[in-house]
């Protein structure tokens, strides 16, 4: 019985057990057969690990001709069912098409490259993929307005989805914001009107010592802060308020 290609590639990559690797390669010592495809493998292998050490440079890129190899009419020595192997020289294919990244200083593809040409690619070892960058908050905009004796502030639409978090300040200013571009403010005698035009969060910040303001939504009161005592939700740990503007979407 011959070894299959799964045998045969776990050989050269060092994974067999020590008595498995004996056997396979007293195996290889009288098949003619399974000793040529094994020296073919090696052979692949190091080709392929050529490719990739060549792309570690400061300049030039690697044909997809390189990467696959030579062939009757351009086929890929790549092709045989060796899955590992075949998803490497992929791998390679795809490092020359945009071998200027790799090039560039800090590229994680030199840390990916690395790993496979140490044979942590193939040795059943995890790769780590750099997560992607966070995306960016989104640019605020807002009013800042005095509390006077009593500050009303009045979101016009009860949106589901809108919400508000209402947090404290030291400051002598209410302060209101959102994402750039979500509402319109308008600042009248004891009151703060703002056109929610989006179902975002919008950000509130009350001054501890203001001495009376009243958050609504289509006129219904959904928080009321009259000296030290606060009528509405339970506040979270950090001692904040997260109200939501309109009716609930579950």
């Amino acid at each position: 019985m011959h070894l299959d290609e799964e045998r045969l590639q776990r050989l050269l990559d060092g994974e067999l057990s020590a008595a498995a690797a004996v056997r396979a390669r007293e195996h290889l010592a009288g098949c003619e057969d399974c000793r040529s495809r094994f020296t073919a493998a090696e052979r692949e292998q190091a080709e392929l690990f050529a490719t990739l050490r060549a792309l570690d440079g400061p300049a030039g890129t690697v044909s997809v001709a390189a990467a696959l190899g030579d062939g009757p009419r351009g086929a890929s020595r790549f092709a045989v069912p060796r899955v590992r192997l075949a998803w490497a020289a992929g791998f390679a294919i795809a490092i020359a098409l945009g071998g200027i990244a790799y090039a560039l200083p800090g590229s994680p593809l030199r840390a990916w490259i690395a790993a496979l040409a140490n044979g942590n690619g193939f040795g059943g070892a995890r790769v780590e993929v750099p997560a992607p960058a966070p995306v960016s908050a989104p640019e605020m905009a807002g009013v800042s307005v005095p509390p006077g004796e009593r500050l009303v502030i009045s979101f016009l639409h009860a949106r589901a989805g809108a919400q508000v978090r209402i947090g404290w300040s030291d400051g002598a200013e209410v302060e209101v914001r959102a994402p750039r571009g979500a509402a319109s403010f308008e600042s009248a005698a004891g009151t703060l009107r703002i056109d929610d035009r989006e179902p975002v969060t919008y950000e509130v910040r009350i001054p501890r010592a203001a001495p009376e303001i009243e958050l609504e939504a289509e006129g219904a009161s959904l928080f009321h802060k009259v000296g030290e005592r606060v009528t509405g939700p339970a506040p979270d740990a950090a001692g904040e308020y997260l109200l939501g503007l309109g009716p609930s979407t579950h």
